[in-house]
């Protein structure tokens, strides 16, 4: 376990810190802060997509309130509405402007950057999961968007809900590509569906989010160990 854990770690570190700086959740949505000058609207509307954001993942799209994020933006509701015609429209130029970034950094770059080893890669993202859950204070946890943000989405096939529907085909589609690469390599069981596979890794990263946020950080390091045991099936015999 200690080997796969090292060289994943290797990879995940020279990806995320030589490509997209250091690995965070946040990274990749606070690059959007930009110097809040008076009339620059791209300025404006990097302010409010990153305030927007911050509201989204501790409220989910559906409860965000546009008051909230107006005043924690420094604006006025007119300012907002002159850069977004409404809280559907925020929501869907927010996801997509910062979601497919988050999900490139944290998953699909790894992995296609260890590809000889992707259940290393897989075992470090999971393992780097379980650090920022360790080390977020409870009351500020909101957890990954990929996943926390998923179940927020309104179930009627609306722009927002196609626009996350693509995003988790993407994600699906880079971890069963990187199994099937392990598989040609001999380093993932030859006998596995990749695909299903994939499924239940994105559901186990999910899931875990979703009931720290409940149950706080105990349940991490115990996490932890039962999906490392979980990846080591997916090896050859």
């Amino acid at each position: 376990m200690k080997r796969i854990t090292d060289i994943g770690e290797l990879i995940l570190q020279r990806v995320t810190r030589e490509k997209f700086g250091l690995f965070s959740y946040w990274s990749v949505c606070h690059d959007q802060r930009m110097s809040t000058r008076k009339k620059n609207p791209v300025a404006t509307r990097a302010t409010i997509l990153r305030h927007a954001g911050e509201e989204f993942c501790r409220m989910g799209f559906q409860a965000a309130r546009l008051n909230a994020i107006v005043e924690n933006s420094g604006i006025t509701k007119g300012a907002l509405f002159h850069h977004f015609a409404g809280k559907d429209d925020l929501s869907l130029q927010w996801l997509q402007d910062t979601l497919p970034q988050l999900l490139e950094s944290t998953w699909l770059a790894p992995l296609r950057a260890g590809e000889d080893n992707p259940l290393a890669v897989l075992h470090s993202i999971l393992h780097e999961q379980v650090r920022m859950i360790e080390q977020t204070p409870r009351r500020d946890f909101t957890g990954h968007p990929l996943a926390t943000l998923t179940c927020s989405v309104p179930n009627d096939d609306g722009p927002l809900q196609q626009a996350m529907a693509r995003l988790m085909q993407q994600w699906h589609q880079g971890i069963s590509e990187a199994l099937r690469k392990g598989q040609s390599r001999k380093t993932v069981h030859s006998a596995i569906q990749a695909n299903d596979e994939a499924h239940l890794i994105i559901a186990l990263a999910t899931g875990l989010e979703l009931q720290a946020r409940c149950t706080g950080s105990s349940i991490a390091a115990g996490f932890l160990r039962a999906a490392g045991a979980y990846l080591e099936t997916l090896r050859p015999a």
